[in-house]
């Protein structure tokens, strides 16, 4: 674990970067399709082993399981989101739950088909408090975000940007990040990473400033940036090794809070940080299938022209569905991310001014069990029955479209079923069981 009392090294490794000197840039070179893999190992599978003397893992201890402590902090402060209005305050009958995506371009490409899918989604399995707002700026990195001159950046993210969609900074309270930074052009280990962890810490508290609400922060690392070539313009920042390399500066960060940090105080008086978590781990080595999922990166997730690092909307797609899978299920999101009673004042049928909380667990849960996860369209589906009544259970892909139906003959007590769909396309699934005094649901991803 890199501790922030190291704080001195990595000062030097930022000092010793070489400054990337871009212009405005609107046509990428086209990717390289003949670097398949690189050879390293995800952090999700490193684990206790070492990378160049550094543990693996997401989290402390070379695992990918949250400390207990964090996470139960990070669903403490989930559970408590409440839609607030422009001014900031809680607001049942005004209020909205603001999710911003920062970062650069990459991000906001992700983000963008994130918000535009959930914001068409007819499913009714999202909260419809739960609005989208993209704070990203092209090309503009890290180190935008730090310098006191560059104080038209927050502005432009923090009021020209909300305003234009009839939101407020004050509205945020989530945020999703994932970026790197064009003076990082130095493709060592530990010395890229390092000044990258540098510099995610006062950007992190950037935003804690800008976006005062701001209580959740997701980060995320790059996908596979094998498919960049040595004439793309950014290889050096979003290729390999680079793209590997930046998953170490988000785990060290988020080590760093948990650790107690001065430098990230989320929890008690005069913070400065917002509650940190990773999001989807996204990276995996090209065409290897990733040991717990089987991810994989094809050339054709990429743009044709998109320098081997923006991804095509085949690629886009495989991130969204991980986000989506991973703010359904995890305790930090769950509760603002789905739908239930708690946002019935977001429903125009029956907006209320009312802070009225009902128990969640009564009409949404997790008392569905799908095994495996992720599967290749096989898979077996358990519940408990109950009340004995007969339920639906239906499978929906992401654009709202059912893919099965099965009605379930009146049985009481646990019911397990036997799916079998090995002719959908890959993607991100919604499970629904539906009975008159029952409605679960679970997302899966299928994997081919």
């Amino acid at each position: 674990m890199k501790n922030f009392l190291h704080s001195s090294i990595k000062l030097n490794s930022l000092i010793c970067t070489i400054l990337f000197v871009a212009g405005s840039i609107t046509v990428h070179a086209q990717r390289d399709c003949t670097t398949t893999s690189v050879g390293f190992t995800p952090l999700t599978t490193l684990g206790t082993d070492t990378f160049m003397g550094e543990q693996g893992g997401l989290y402390p201890g070379g695992t990918n399981v949250m400390p207990s402590s964090h996470t139960k902090a990070g669903k403490s402060i989930g559970n408590a989101i409440k839609p607030l209005n422009a001014a900031g305050e809680v607001d049942f009958e005004n209020g909205v739950v603001l999710f911003a995506g920062f970062g650069a371009s990459t991000a906001g490409n992700t983000f963008n088909y994130l918000k535009n899918t959930i914001d068409t989604s007819t499913i009714g399995i999202y909260n419809p408090c739960l609005k989208f707002i993209t704070c990203t700026i092209g090309g503009k990195g890290l180190e935008t975000m730090i310098p006191p001159q560059h104080n038209w950046y927050w502005t432009f993210i923090g009021d020209t940007i909300p305003q234009s969609k009839g939101y407020t900074r004050d509205q945020v309270q989530i945020g999703w990040l994932k970026t790197a930074s064009k003076t990082d052009s130095i493709s060592e280990f530990p010395l890229q990473p390092d000044s990258l962890y540098a510099k995610y810490i006062p950007s992190i508290q950037r935003l804690k400033e800008n976006f005062p609400n701001l209580k959740i922060l997701y980060i995320s690392s790059h996908a596979y940036g094998g498919y960049a070539g040595e004439f793309s313009d950014n290889a050096d920042l979003a290729g390999e090794p680079a793209a590997y390399y930046g998953g170490f500066a988000v785990k060290w960060v988020i080590e760093d809070q948990i650790a107690g940090s001065p430098a990230l105080k989320y929890k008690g008086g005069a913070t400065n940080s917002p509650w940190l978590s990773w999001g989807p781990y996204f990276w995996a080595d090209g065409l290897t299938p990733r040991a717990n999922d089987g991810l994989t990166w094809e050339c054709e997730d990429y743009s044709e022209y998109g320098g081997g690092f923006h991804l095509s909307n085949q690629g886009l797609q495989k991130e969204m569905d991980m986000l989506i899978s991973f703010f359904m299920t995890n305790s930090s999101s769950k509760k603002w991310f789905k739908n239930g009673p708690t946002w019935n004042s977001c429903d125009p049928s029956m907006r209320l001014a009312s802070s009225t909380d009902p128990d969640y667990n009564n009409f949404y849960s997790d008392e569905i069990s799908i095994f495996p996860t992720p599967n290749n369209g096989i898979f077996s589906v358990a519940f408990y029955n109950e009340d004995g009544a007969a339920k639906v259970l239906k499978i929906i892909n992401n654009q709202g479209q059912e893919v099965y139906e099965k009605v379930i003959d009146e049985t009481k007590g646990e019911v397990m079923l036997e799916i079998a769909l090995q002719n959908i396309p890959a993607g991100l699934y919604h499970v629904i069981i539906i009975g008159s005094e029952m409605h679960i649901e679970r997302s899966i991803i299928i994997t081919k």
